[in-house]
């Protein structure tokens, strides 16, 4: 695992990567929390950082505890405070608590969102992300 964090650190300091990742990250828990943070998914949409057979390297890990799917298939996700699809995963999302869901979608993933209720969703995503939104009642797809 640290050599595919030490590998990620140094192609991250050539894009201009903000000072939180120091390289000396040494769980799966603290590359994802710093992944997953408001900077740290800035930095990856912005960069389209990583490429996806980096994030493959991840995927033995287990990391959907983290929200993460990477060539996940087809998924069913409720309510999910936050979900980064990545690769060759399609998602059906349905949110519909009154609290905002975060979705991420990168190289390839696509999802398709339902928001009812007073839901409040964030999409983001890398050109060539596919993503279908679907509102009601009184929710929000920003």
């Amino acid at each position: 695992m640290e050599d595919i964090i030490r590998q990620i650190y140094a192609q991250a300091k050539l894009l201009g990567a903000c000072s939180l990742f120091t390289g000396r990250e040494k769980t799966l828990e603290d590359i994802f929390r710093l992944f997953s943070s408001t900077k740290g998914m800035e930095f990856c949409l912005k960069n389209r950082f990583p490429n996806l057979s980096t994030f493959r390297l991840f995927k033995p890990f287990g990391v959907e505890k983290y929200g993460v799917y990477i060539d996940a298939g087809f998924v069913e996700l409720k309510n999910p405070k936050r979900a980064i699809l990545i690769g060759r995963t399609t998602a059906v999302i349905d949110c519909d608590t009154l609290e905002r869901h975060e979705i991420y979608v990168f190289q390839g993933a696509s999802a398709t969102v339902n928001a009812r209720k007073w839901s409040v969703v964030s999409i983001q995503g890398v050109t060539g992300a596919r993503v279908i939104k679907n509102v009601s009642e009184n929710a929000i797809i920003l």
